[in-house]
């Protein structure tokens, strides 16, 4: 009797453990049949070749190129031919990289990846959002975002000091907040480069990030004078900063009066010299000069004021000159007045026919 009953019990979970197995290969064979209308148009290997980029990076160290990690997946049915590279800006720009390395075009085949130094100056685009194509021939090229670096090279001023020099003015470069040192190797002027052997400290010099360097360039300016004057610094690693300054003008209005002799043997000149207002520049005159149409340069003797003779903004002073102009009579001649700091004036007079 209780035999019986142990083998009824047995027999139960037997069943039941049947079908379990049966409900699961059931729901197995299914999966299966349902899957195998729809797995050959879904889950089937691509007819064309088809890239994955893997990673674009800007090297903030640098700016004159950025990389490109390209994948030809191992499912892909062909090698694939990358064929050109290029960049859309935030200004609606595209860029197509003329120059890489390995140079394109370029057979990538399935399963292999490779990295591609695409040679483009970004300096434009620091710290923006910008999509690099890639496009394969025959097939479907990918498209990816990537954000440049940050990078705040700036120049900070451009000093003159009319007071000061006419031969050199200052420019004052920073790096606040960059990630990485640069190397300034050339700094331009209206688009001519400084020759490196007039500026101090000497090019090039490494800036290192939150720094800043002022430049004396030793370039005379006088020419500049009431002028825009754009000067460009630009870096071994391909960064540039710019900035448009106005050179101040140092304007001395020159007039020759009162010819006269007050000996015999002595004759004189007045010069009256106006220091324009604008803008304020004290400057020191320390010289002036004769010149005869056609003959030599005369330095005259100035007897009523010491020189050098401190020259104040906006006011006018007036220099009693020796000079035996016997000889000239009748003749143009052309009187310059010279200061310290590098700046001139001149007029043309005429000797007057006159004991």
């Amino acid at each position: 009797m209780k035999l019986a009953q142990n083998l009824k019990g047995i027999s139960k979970l037997v069943v039941l453990l049947l079908l379990i197995v049966f409900f699961l290969l059931g729901a197995t064979l299914s999966y299966v049949w349902t899957m195998g209308f729809y797995a050959p148009s879904e889950y089937k290997n691509p007819s064309q070749p088809s890239v994955a980029v893997e990673n674009v990076h800007f090297p903030p160290e640098d700016a004159t190129f950025f990389n490109v990690t390209l994948l030809n997946p191992s499912y892909s049915p062909s090698n694939a031919v990358i064929d050109k590279i290029k960049v859309s800006t935030n200004d609606g720009k595209v860029y197509s990289i003329t120059s890489t390395s390995p140079a394109l075009p370029l057979t990538l085949s399935p399963g292999k990846s490779q990295t591609i130094q695409s040679f483009w100056n970004w300096t434009r685009y620091i710290d923006q959002t910008v999509d690099v194509y890639v496009l394969i021939v025959g097939g479907s090229g990918p498209a990816i975002q990537a954000k440049t670096p940050f990078m705040n090279l700036t120049v900070a001023n451009v000093i003159f000091e009319p007071s000061v020099t006419s031969s050199r003015f200052n420019v004052t470069v920073q790096s606040m907040g960059s990630p990485v040192s640069v190397d300034i190797n050339k700094i331009s002027v209206n688009g001519v480069a400084v020759t490196i052997t007039s500026i101090t400290p000497t090019l090039p010099y490494q800036l290192n990030p939150n720094v800043s360097v002022t430049f004396t360039l030793h370039r005379d300016w006088t020419d500049l004078q009431n002028k825009t004057v754009s000067v460009a610094v630009q870096t071994r690693q391909g960064f540039a900063a710019y900035m448009d300054a106005t050179a101040p003008q140092v304007k001395l209005n020159v007039s020759v009066t009162d010819f006269f002799n007050t000996t015999e043997t002595a004759f004189f000149f007045n010069v009256t010299v106006q220091n324009s207002a604008v803008p304020p520049a004290r400057v020191d005159i320390n010289s002036i000069t004769v010149q005869v149409v056609g003959q030599n340069i005369t330095t005259v003797e100035v007897v009523n004021l010491v020189l050098p003779q401190p020259f104040e903004p906006n006011s006018s002073l007036v220099f009693k000159c020796k000079w035996n102009w016997n000889a000239f009579k009748d003749k143009n001649v052309t009187v310059t007045v010279y200061t310290t700091q590098g700046f001139t004036g001149s007029t043309e007079t005429k000797v007057p026919n006159t004991p």
